[in-house]
Formats: C-alpha cells, sequence, structure tokens
C-alpha cells in the first residue's frame, strides 16, 4: 500500500512526464492554434507541478539543495565559451560576412544569478543566443 509521500512522488514524477511530452508538441506544432492550446496545457501541467512540489515540501519529503553561485557561474563561461567558439566557426564559413552573418543571431543580454540574491556588486552580464521567440505566442 502507498502511503501519502509515494503517492505524491509517483503523481510529481508522472507531472515532469506529461510537461515534457506537452513541451515537445508545442516545439512541433505547426498550426499557431494547435500551439496556443499546447502551450495553455503546459502552463497548467506546470502549475499542478508545482502544487504537488508545495505540498511535498511542506511535509519536507522534497527539500532540493540550493545551487552554489560558483557552480552557475563556472557552467556560464563554459557555454559562453562554447557559443563563441560555434559562432567563430559560423563566421569563418566561406563566403560568409562577419557582419551580415550576426545580424541573423538575435543577442540578448542576461544577468549572471538574476533572480538570486547578489554577492556584492559583482553582477555581471553576458550576451548569450537564444533562438528567435515565435511572436504569435
Amino acid at each position: 500500500m502507498l502511503d501519502e509521500k509515494d503517492r505524491l512522488t509517483d503523481s510529481l514524477i508522472t507531472q515532469k512526464h506529461i510537461a515534457s511530452g506537452y513541451n515537445l508538441a508545442a516545439a512541433e506544432a505547426s498550426n499557431t492554434q494547435l500551439k496556443d492550446t499546447f502551450l495553455n496545457i503546459l502552463k497548467d501541467e506546470h502549475l499542478i507541478q508545482h502544487e504537488i512540489f508545495n505540498e511535498m515540501s511542506n511535509h519536507g519529503w522534497y527539500q532540493p539543495k540550493p545551487a552554489n553561485i560558483n557552480d552557475i557561474n563556472q557552467n556560464m563561461n563554459k557555454w559562453s565559451q562554447e557559443l563563441q567558439r560555434v559562432q567563430s566557426t559560423a563566421y569563418s564559413r566561406p563566403g560568409t560576412q562577419q557582419g551580415n552573418y550576426q545580424a541573423s543571431f538575435p543577442q540578448y543580454g542576461f544577468q549572471t544569478g538574476a533572480g538570486m540574491q547578489q554577492m556584492g556588486s559583482e553582477v555581471q552580464h553576458q550576451t548569450m543566443y537564444r533562438p528567435p521567440q515565435n511572436p504569435m505566442v
């Protein structure tokens, strides 16, 4: 017989699986209305997942370890270097002019540790590539 903790754990795992399915469906939908429908369902699934997480957290059954800011910064630096490597490879393609090619990569700024308490005044700003967002969504 499953107790409440086991039922909630199973429900949380199931919700994560369901959300990943709707995320994939939304990403691959070619019809705007269908994509919007999948995104609305995905949002609902995330809310359900969050409610289950809160219930487990309130009982002390799910206590994620806080992220280490040094690990986050190390990973951000690693992926920023990888982005620069990929972009420099793309720029070095024959017949590609850097100025024209750069225009096809929208640039988005982000702040390392956004949403988290900053350590002193060491706020870092980096530029990263993000795929274009669908303006219809």
